[in-house]
């Protein structure tokens, strides 16, 4: 379904069907979007343990995580020397 519910899954191939060009650049493009997304993700959950937002109500929660990608930028520009800590 390409303007349904499942517009960002990845094509599959079948045993005796292999996938068709645009299939393949089309999973090319969303395995390169994936990989970003995932990365920060994995950072903001596994360092700043950000998996949980504790707070009470939309506005604190929406502050928190933009806070947590303030730092993750922050940390971000340390580590390609932008900045210094």
């Amino acid at each position: 379904m390409i303007h349904g519910k499942y517009k960002h899954k990845q094509a599959k191939g079948l045993f005796d069907e292999s996938l068709r060009l645009e299939q393949k650049e089309s999973n090319h493009h969303k395995s390169k979007t994936r990989a970003q997304v995932e990365h920060i993700f994995g950072f903001i959950e596994n360092s700043m343990h950000g998996s949980f937002i504790r707070t009470i109500g939309i506005k604190r929660a929406t502050a928190v995580v933009g806070l947590m990608n303030l730092i993750y930028n922050i940390f971000r520009a340390i580590q390609l020397g932008y900045a210094s800590a």
